[in-house]
């Protein structure tokens, strides 16, 4: 909660000390993830001793579809060339519930804008906010790099493409993420089973549709 607080204090600052005395834009995107652990790499142990079987799982490395949500600020710096800040949700990791998390995440883009057509880029900052039953397996802070284009559809409506890549590690270096992995004979799932030495980064492609107020 205290991280919360204080990542969101550093933007109502940021926001506040760069909108004084300048004309600042608002708005809100809304969007679509296409996200997967990049150069994921693991091991499955079997903590009965077992030789663990894959069965019929096939999910760990399969991507995962989310949602996403933003609120952002737009300071001109000159008539192409503006600095957006923005504040926002982001649903991550791969298609196994097991290796699915939500973030806060602090984007800060350069945009240049070409008419109707922008591109944008900057580094990212990322506070983790869930992981469901096996939070204590991944890091709590993540700090990436992204690119987008976009299209200006009317005067406040646009449209965004955009991706990210992670430049810190997923997982704590002791994550046992229990995987239960299903027999073909019995149809039952062992949930012995762990993914043990895991490896692996951020990545997704993110489509929104969003709104200058």
């Amino acid at each position: 909660m205290k991280k919360i607080t204080l990542l969101s204090s550093v933007l109502v600052f940021l926001f506040c000390s760069l909108s004084y005395g300048q004309n600042v834009g608002y708005g809100f995107k809304l969007g679509v993830n296409v996200s997967q652990i990049n150069s994921f790499s693991f091991d499955i142990v079997n903590l009965a001793g077992d030789t663990p079987r894959q069965g019929g799982f096939d999910s760990q490395e399969g991507s995962r579809i989310g949602f996403a949500a933003s609120f952002f600020a737009e300071f001109p710096l000159s008539e192409r060339l503006s600095f957006q800040p923005e504040f926002g949700y982001s649903a991550q990791g791969n298609k196994f519930e097991g290796l699915r998390y939500e973030y806060l995440q602090l984007p800060l883009a350069l945009k240049i804008n070409f008419n109707k057509f922008f591109i944008n880029a900057g580094p990212q900052a990322g506070l983790k906010i869930s992981a469901f039953e096996q939070s204590d397996n991944f890091t709590s802070f993540e700090f990436s790099g992204f690119g987008g284009v976009g299209y200006q559809v009317t005067e406040n409506i646009f449209l965004e493409a955009r991706y990210t890549i992670g430049f810190t590690e997923v997982f704590e270096d002791d994550a046992a993420v229990d995987l239960p992995l299903f027999s073909q004979d019995t149809n039952e799932a062992n949930r012995d089973n762990v993914l043990t030495n895991a490896e692996g980064k951020n990545s997704f492609f993110t489509l929104s549709i969003g709104y200058r107020l």
